[in-house]
């Protein structure tokens, strides 16, 4: 639930502040985080199943699993924009693949920010 909510307070600094992401309304923001975090959770699943299939294949191609994992990343940019667009067509503009990018970097930043800070507390 934090990880909604951080997503969705990153993605109203950028329907305020930028021409990267503009919406509707705070509840489709909120409905867009929720989306975006089960595919962004369903990406990193992708990823764990596509390593642990070349570990269990005892695979020394280091080569093969990080271009395999590089070109899972690099398609479900593609899969966030088709969903997005597919859901929320009218209520939501994204300024393309870049402008995902960009949403995407700075949404793994600041739950990355927000895990350390969570851990230095709990310390």
């Amino acid at each position: 639930m934090l990880g909604v909510l951080l997503y969705s307070v990153v993605l109203a600094f950028f329907n305020d502040y930028t021409n990267i992401f503009s919406v509707s309304s705070y509840s489709t923001t909120f409905a867009v985080a929720v989306v975006m975090q089960l595919l962004t959770y369903a990406t990193f699943v992708a990823k764990d199943r596509i390593v642990y299939g070349f570990k269990r294949a005892e695979s020394t191609s280091r080569i093969g699993m990080a271009s395999s994992v590089w070109l899972l990343m690099f398609l479900s940019k593609f899969v966030f924009l088709g969903v997005i667009d597919l859901i929320f067509s009218q209520e939501v503009e994204i300024s393309g693949f870049f402008g995902l990018i960009a949403i995407i970097a700075s949404l793994t930043i600041a739950q990355s920010l927000v895990e350390r800070a969570d851990k230095k507390l709990a310390d």
